[in-house]
C-alpha cells in the first residue's frame, strides 16, 4: 500500500498543481469514510466496485483484507479526478484545440473537467476590474453532484462518487475559492497561482503541500487522526457547498494575502515569514478536518 499511493502522490505532484496533493485528499476522506453509517459505507463500496478504473487504479496495490480494501479504495477516489488530469485517454475540454478521445465503457465522457476544481470568486482589495467565472465550476458542480447522488442512475452515481468526493475536498483550500485581481496585474492570480512565493514557487502550490507527499497508510492514519484531535467535529455540520466556497474564500482574504498587493515574480519571489507557513499548516489541517465531516454527512444524507 505504502509503494502505491507514493507512486500515486509522485504522479500527482508531477502533474497538478491545482488542488490538495493526493495525501490531503485521502486524509479527508479517511476522516469521513469511519464516520460514514453502515448502510452508507456499504453503498460506497458497491458504487466504488462498479467505478471502470477500480481494479487498474482504485485497487492497485490495495490490501486483500475486504475492509482495508475498501478503505484504500474510498481514498484513491478521493484523488482519481487529478490521477486522470495526465492519463491520455482523457482530454482537455477546456483547451480551445481539444480533441476528444475515444470513449470508454462505463464513462459518460472521456473529458478532464479541469474547471470542475475550483470557483474563483472575484477580489479586488485595490479596486480593480474584476470577470466573474462562468460554469462549469465547482459552484454549478458540487449541488448537481450531490443532487444525483442517491437519486441518479447507478451509471451516473458511480461516476459522481469519486467527483464529489475529490471537489468537495478542493473547495476547502481557501485558494480554490478566490481569484485575487490588482490594478498593476493582467488578469487575475488564478488563485495565488500567478503570486511567486519562497520557500515554495507560487503560493498556489504552497497551499497545496501543506500535507507533504507521505501517502503512506501509516501516514495518512495519523495525519487524519491528528486533524480530527486537534478540531472536532461540530455539533452543527454545513452541508450547503455555496456556504464551504464563500467560508473558503473568506478564509483566504483574511489569512492567504496577509503579506498585502504583492505578487513577486520567479526572479524575485516574496520571501515569506515562517509564521505564515506554520499558518498554512495550521489552517489546512482544520479544513481538511472539516471537510471529511462534511463530506460524511453528504453521504450519509444521500446515500442511506
Amino acid at each position: 500500500m505504502r509503494q502505491s499511493l507514493a507512486l500515486l502522490s509522485v504522479f500527482l505532484i508531477s502533474t497538478s498543481a491545482n488542488a490538495w496533493w493526493a495525501s490531503g485528499h485521502m486524509v479527508i476522506a479517511s476522516i469521513a469514510y469511519h464516520r460514514l453509517n453502515p448502510g452508507t459505507r456499504g453503498r460506497v463500496d458497491d458504487l466504488l466496485r462498479h467505478h471502470p478504473d477500480y481494479g487498474a487504479i482504485l485497487t492497485r496495490g490495495a490490501p486483500a483484507d475486504p475492509a482495508a480494501r475498501a478503505r484504500f479504495a474510498f481514498m484513491a477516489a478521493a484523488a482519481w479526478p487529478d490521477t486522470i488530469k495526465g492519463d491520455p485517454r482523457f482530454y482537455d475540454d477546456t483547451h480551445p484545440d481539444a480533441v476528444a478521445t475515444p470513449l470508454l465503457p462505463g464513462f459518460p465522457d472521456m473529458k478532464r473537467h479541469t474547471n470542475w476544481h475550483y470557483y474563483d470568486t472575484p477580489y479586488a482589495p485595490d479596486g480593480a476590474k474584476t470577470v466573474k467565472q462562468l460554469p462549469p465550476s465547482a459552484l454549478s458542480e458540487l449541488p448537481r453532484l450531490i443532487r444525483e447522488l442517491g437519486r441518479a442512475p447507478v451509471e451516473e452515481q458511480v461516476y459522481d462518487l469519486p467527483w464529489f468526493e475529490h471537489v468537495e475536498g478542493d473547495v476547502h483550500q481557501p485558494l480554490h475559492a478566490i481569484d485575487r485581481f490588482l490594478k498593476s496585474e493582467k488578469g487575475g492570480d488564478q488563485g495565488g497561482n500567478r503570486v511567486y512565493v519562497m520557500p515554495s514557487g507560487n503560493l498556489h502550490s504552497l497551499w497545496d503541500s501543506a500535507f507533504g507527499s507521505d501517502d503512506s497508510n501509516a501516514e495518512i492514519t495519523r495525519l487524519a487522526a491528528e486533524a480530527e484531535a486537534e478540531y472536532p467535529a461540530p455539533r452543527r455540520i454545513e452541508k450547503d457547498p455555496k456556504k464551504w466556497i464563500a467560508e473558503s474564500a473568506a478564509i483566504a482574504i483574511a489569512e492567504v494575502y496577509t503579506f498585502g498587493n504583492e505578487t513577486g515574480s520567479r526572479e524575485h519571489p516574496i520571501r515569506l515569514p515562517k509564521d505564515y507557513v506554520e499558518n498554512v499548516q495550521r489552517i489546512a489541517k482544520k479544513r481538511v478536518a472539516i471537510a471529511g465531516y462534511r463530506l460524511a454527512a453528504v453521504l450519509n444524507d444521500r446515500l442511506k
